[in-house]
């Protein structure tokens, strides 16, 4: 079972890798909706898998939900303000 996690987790950090539109941030529910149909995943393994690699779900100027990479190591609380 590990062996099958681990693979998605390659299969999704290749996909983002490889899709330039992907490489700052994910919105939160279009653009994790196109991720799952194209790799056959749920969304909610999307955004489990999304943790793993590293991104926050944070709210940006524009009050949407965007998945954005922790580059400083910061947890999301203190990027959203909490």
């Amino acid at each position: 079972m590990t062996r099958r996690n681990d693979q998605h987790v390659v299969d999704l950090k290749t996909y983002l890798s490889k899709n330039s539109r992907f490489k700052f941030f994910v919105y939160d529910r279009r653009e994790i909706r196109t991720i799952a149909d194209n790799l056959g995943f749920k969304t909610d393994r999307v955004r489990t898998e999304l943790r793993k690699l590293g991104y926050c779900l944070i709210t940006n100027n524009n009050g949407r939900m965007v998945w954005k990479r922790d580059q400083l190591g910061r947890t999301s609380l203190k990027i959203m303000g909490v």
